[in-house]
């Protein structure tokens, strides 16, 4: 992978790149050079990757410009010689191989929301090439596999017999695992480290895989990347593993179970929740100040998914993916068993219509807060509702793995930095729910409460039996109505749900 260099009698550092052979004769020289205006390398770093990418467009564009116009059509294509055919196999390899490093290192599956401004340009930046990049290049691996087939046929006669595999391939038990697995982000994750594996270990069959060769490779891993994303790799591997030991009996135990990555935690990047200067910050905003709606913060979206986090405590997804059935009254017997009706938000999930949670015990429901009913959010989901909307919130657009608010997590990232101008790097989103955490708690709200709120399963013994989506509402009721933010004053409603103002 490229990094920054200095030139030879100077301080600053710069970039640096070859220009390619096609493409040298016509600006004249070799390579391309670029001050990046820092001497210091940890800035650079970024900046040095952002001018890499502009100069693979500028590339990208400088070659369209010498292909052959339809009055002077270009000569059939010369077929590579095997020499020059390892040679581009081995840059395509090469790339893929920095590009994986570099997204090892910079995203170990994070959410967007969780990356810094920095690390979000530079996702959004290294995203968009990689797409130019891959569609640029699927001509020309079609033709290497043309190329390819056809050696193939001619020496299928005269070939030996192919010697049958040593064993199992790790591939065939990625997918007897996937068979079984219907999150799409999930499986992928799972082939990555499969790719990572044989990159680092050569293609070893299951069975030849000994606790050994985990350890090595764990010793490679975290010369390659970042410890915390070691021990996510590894701990899949550990998994699938598992697979073929105790569902397809290919290996007697598995050769992971005892390896282990420890990793401390760095407080300085723990999420820390959002204190009262910030909170006033955001609901002073121009989308709660000036009814500004921005199109990335997707309507209404903008408006309500904080203030729906900072008054139950869910997570950003679990809000997203509300529909107007969600929003329901639920019966409950107060403290003299007479019947009470509360108005909550269901929050489940659902394979027929998409909605997702973390885990079993994120299932819950969620008494609404009167400071949300006083602002409209009844009326809000009530049009939804007569509008015959699927969702609540239907100006989300999802990623390409259906998450619905991943798109809008990076607006909100932009805006937080950007326009409300919270520059502390820990406070993210999920601030919200940490924020909700202690507020309760400012509320002495019991923790038992405090977790059936926001999904927790909780450490105490007598806590890990029933669930979240059966714990007594009325406790529930009771402490909602204790809940205070202390010191925010509220926004306006939106400006469908003011009351006109007397005469």
């Amino acid at each position: 992978m490229s990094k920054p260099t200095r030139r030879q009698g100077s301080a600053v550092y710069y970039a640096r790149r070859v220009i390619p052979k096609e493409l040298q004769s016509a600006y004249g020289r070799r390579e391309m050079w670029k001050s990046l205006g820092t001497t210091d390398f940890e800035q650079a770093k970024p900046l040095e990757r952002l001018q890499q990418i502009a100069w693979d467009e500028e590339f990208v564009a400088a070659k369209a410009k010498l292909t052959p116009t339809p009055d002077k059509p270009a000569s059939p294509r010369r077929a590579m010689t095997p020499a020059e055919r390892a040679e581009w196999e081995r840059q395509q390899f090469e790339w893929e191989r920095e590009n994986e490093a570099y997204w090892a290192e910079n995203d170990p599956y994070p959410d967007y929301e969780d990356l810094t401004p920095e690390e979000q340009r530079i996702r959004d930046a290294v995203e968009a090439a990689r797409e130019r990049w891959e569609k640029d290049q699927r001509e020309e691996r079609e033709l290497v596999r043309q190329e390819r087939l056809a050696e193939v046929v001619a020496q299928k006669a005269s070939a030996p017999a192919p010697m049958p595999p040593r064993g199992t391939p790790l591939s065939a038990v990625v997918d007897r695992w996937a068979a079984n697995q219907t999150n799409r982000k999930t499986i992928d994750r799972m082939k990555k480290v499969v790719e990572w594996f044989e990159d680092d270990m050569g293609r070893i069959p299951v069975e030849e895989i000994e606790p050994e060769t985990v350890d090595s490779w764990v010793e490679k891993l975290l010369k390659r990347t970042s410890a915390r994303n070691a021990r996510t790799k590894l701990s899949n591997f550990k998994a699938l593993l598992r697979v073929a030991w105790l569902k397809a009996r290919l290996i007697p135990s598995n050769p992971a179970s005892g390896v282990t990555i420890d990793i401390k935690a760095d407080p300085e990047e723990e999420v820390q929740p959002f204190d009262l200067p910030a909170l006033k910050a955001i609901f002073a905003s121009p989308v709660y100040t000036n009814d500004e709606r921005p199109e990335a913060g997707a309507g209404e979206a903008a408006y309500w998914l904080p203030l729906l986090a900072l008054y139950t405590g869910a997570r950003l997804n679990e809000v997203g993916q509300l529909r107007p059935a969600d929003v329901l009254k639920i019966p409950y017997l107060d403290q003299d068993g007479a019947e009470q009706e509360a108005w909550c938000i269901r929050i489940v999930a659902d394979k027929k219509d998409g909605l997702t949670l973390k885990n079993a015990w994120s299932a819950r429901r969620v008494p609404i807060h009167p400071d949300l009913i006083a602002l409209g959010f009844l009326k809000f989901v009530d049009a939804a509702r007569e509008a015959g909307q699927a969702r609540i919130f239907p100006a989300l657009r999802p990623d390409k793995y259906g998450n619905v608010t991943a798109n809008w997590s990076k607006w909100f990232g932009r805006y937080l930095r950007g326009t409300i101008k919270v520059k502390d790097e820990r406070m993210r989103f999920h601030s919200f729910r940490h924020a909700f955490k202690d507020y309760a708690r400012e509320a002495e709200i019991p923790e038992d409460v405090n977790d059936a709120f926001t999904g927790h399963r909780g450490q105490a013994v007598a806590r890990r039996y029933g669930s979240s989506l059966a714990y007594p509402l009325r406790p529930m009721v009771v402490a909602m109505a204790k809940y205070r933010v202390t010191g925010l004053t509220l926004p306006a409603p939106p400006p469908a749900y003011r009351e006109r103002e007397a005469a």
